[in-house]
């Protein structure tokens, strides 16, 4: 058991085990969203699941009628940021479900018991603590934590960062954590941009570690907005509601032009 998996109470590893067998993770999800992408999880599971530009959060998860469960994340964060978010909201939904929650960055790293668990069973159930274990003695054995090998761990933790989806900050402050370095963690990132010759999205793959919403990715799981418009046009269309009414509902929900 690594150091991470002595601070998961009962509930949280009860939940993280109840979600891989809910969704059929053997593993690690990897990108969540592209795991789920082939399930039709709306009526499997009772989700709805969208981005959209929610300004100040990361993302919320709410409920609505027939036990429909509904979760947005901003896609206008980083694919890392994204994954880490969609994996907190589902931790809400095992955990506390029925319990409407918003959550800004600051909330997502506060001390709110909610909070903590959520982001336990997020970190666990991306990255599981048996291969965090097993990359932190990868790195031991290739001497990546020493000092004059700060652009080859730099390197490493990139590669990491795009096996789970998750951020660079995230990877390297859990490597850093199974090393006792922790504290660490602003120097080394320091030393570790400087050996390379730049920032880590600068070296590395911008449009991931940067936001670019012009990009596929970003803009993904606008579906439900699109079958909303779909519905709402057929409607007009067989005089079942008023041209009128219909660009409200538009309007209303931030869908087509209205």
């Amino acid at each position: 058991m690594t150091k991470r998996g002595i601070l998961l109470t009962r509930n949280v590893l009860e939940a993280i085990n109840k979600a891989r067998e809910f969704f059929e993770i053997e593993g690690f999800p990897g990108n969540f969203f592209t795991h789920l992408e082939n399930v039709d999880y709306v009526n499997k599971y009772k989700l709805l699941l969208f981005k959209e530009d929610l300004d100040e959060l990361s993302g919320f998860i709410g409920y609505g009628k027939g036990d429909m469960s509904v979760i947005c994340v901003n896609y206008k964060r980083s694919l890392g940021h994204q994954n880490f978010t969609l994996a907190h909201e589902i931790g809400h939904w095992f955990l506390h479900k029925g319990i409407s929650l918003s959550d800004d960055d600051a909330i997502m790293n506060a001390s709110d018991i909610r909070e903590k668990e959520a982001n336990e069973f997020s970190k666990e159930l991306l990255y599981p603590g048996e291969l965090l274990l097993r990359d932190y003695y990868y790195a031991i054995e290739h001497d990546l934590f020493l000092e004059n090998n700060r652009a080859e761990f730099g390197k490493y933790v990139n590669e990491l960062c795009h096996k789970y989806c998750l951020s660079f900050d995230l990877v390297l402050r859990n490597l850093l954590y199974q090393n006792r370095q922790s504290k660490k963690y602003e120097d080394i990132r320091k030393e570790i941009e400087k050996a390379l010759g730049g920032k880590v999205s600068e070296v590395f793959d911008k449009d991931f570690y940067m936001p670019n919403v012009e990009l596929p990715q970003y803009q993904q799981l606008s579906a439900p907005y699109e079958q909303l418009e779909k519905k709402v046009d057929y409607l007009i269309e067989k005089k079942k509601i008023g041209k009128a009414t219909g660009e409200a509902i538009k309007l209303r929900n931030r869908v087509g032009n209205g």
